[in-house]
């Protein structure tokens, strides 16, 4: 494996990292518009709003960058450089590599969020309240899609690994 395959594993497995960390984004603006909206009124939760989505787009973006565009990043940032050896002698492909970070990824997602869901629903049935009067609705919904993402990554890996190659070839 070159070193630069080597980099290209790496930056896709922290853009992967990242995309997966910007979904905690949404729950966030969601409680903080919701709380705002009965404490002070709707015009309180614009900065709030605006901020949620300029960090998700720069999120999306970083993720993108690393994700799709690793040769423009290895090149840029000279990871390649300071080697004395152009190969590391694994025997293992890069989609191989991938699909394990892939299910790596998906594997923390899941044992991350899954008891999270499980704790939210438990609190939910004890407080026997109504779904839309329960407090925490967005944090449940959250890890609930948290769970199923880390699920999907898992079982999917090998087709997310043709996306995010499809992509890079683009």
């Amino acid at each position: 494996m070159e070193i630069k395959t080597f980099w290209n594993i790496i930056l896709k497995g922290i853009g992967l990292w990242l995309l997966i960390n910007s979904l905690y984004i949404f729950p966030q603006v969601a409680i903080t518009i919701w709380t705002s909206q009965f404490m002070q009124g709707w015009n309180s939760s614009i900065p709030e709003l605006v901020f949620g989505v300029i960090a998700l787009i720069v999120y999306f973006t970083i993720a993108c960058l690393f994700l799709f565009k690793t040769t423009f990043l290895i090149t840029k940032l000279g990871l390649e450089k300071h080697f004395t050896e152009t190969r590391i002698d694994i025997s293992v492909s890069t989609n191989t590599v991938l699909k394990i970070i892939v299910i790596l990824i998906g594997g923390i997602t899941l044992i991350n969020s899954f008891p999270n869901f499980i704790k939210e629903l438990f609190e939910f049935f004890q407080q026997k309240e109504i779904l839309r009067n329960y407090p925490n609705i967005p944090w449940m919904i959250f890890q609930f899609i948290n769970s199923l993402i880390g699920y999907i990554l898992i079982t999917n890996s090998t087709a997310i690994v043709k996306l995010i190659n499809k992509q890079t070839d683009k």
